[in-house]
């Protein structure tokens, strides 16, 4: 059993917010692959399950907010008896530019909430992430304020593509490992706008 996360905000408010990239690429990956999302209360998620490139797999989306994450995916991983290298998470980056992806196998929180909830409920850094670009632009005032703002009319235009390459190295994962995933999508990464 694989455990694909995406984070993000619960809530139409959040929808086409550049923080809940996450969501949208999970979302993606579930109608692409017909895993059907629903309510799960004991894992305070949408979640399902199904295959995805042949590996029986479980997809989720958080619903406790993005900086509690964390509480969620622990639940998720004890329920499902799961080692951490089978865990992904799926998460927003504002230090890469928009429609860039960047997986590894382990490391920091970079300064994501979402992420740093999950790695202090967890107790550790050793499990893979999938960064996906967010930086639009050159110049941020209110990081807050930017992550929390629609994606722009442009930006959105190139999302499709961007969600779509997404969800195919997810599948990558899932099918072929971390260092596959990396090798193939990290160096496709590049700017859409």
């Amino acid at each position: 059993m694989k455990l694909i996360v995406g984070l993000g905000n619960p809530g139409g408010k959040y929808r086409l917010t550049r923080h809940n990239a996450g969501f949208m690429i999970v979302e993606g990956l579930a109608r692409a692959n017909r895993i059907r999302l629903k309510r799960n209360r004991r894992f305070k998620a949408v979640a399902g399950k199904g295959f995805i490139e042949g590996e029986k797999s479980y997809l989720a989306l958080p619903q406790t907010f993005m900086n509690l994450s964390g509480y969620s995916v622990c639940i998720m991983v004890k329920w499902l008896k799961l080692e951490l290298e089978r865990l992904l998470v799926v998460v927003d980056d504002i230090a890469l530019p928009f429609g860039s992806i960047r997986i590894r196998a382990r490391g920091s929180d970079a300064g994501h909430k979402g992420m740093r909830s999950i790695i202090d409920l967890l107790g550790t850094e050793e499990f893979a992430r999938m960064r996906i670009g967010i930086l639009g632009r050159t110049k941020i005032g209110d990081c807050s304020r930017y992550v929390l703002n629609r994606f722009t009319g442009k930006e959105q235009k190139a999302l499709p593509d961007i969600l779509t390459r997404a969800a195919e190295a997810c599948g990558c994962w899932a099918k072929e490992g971390i260092e596959a995933a990396m090798n193939q999508f990290n160096l496709r990464s590049k700017n859409h706008i």
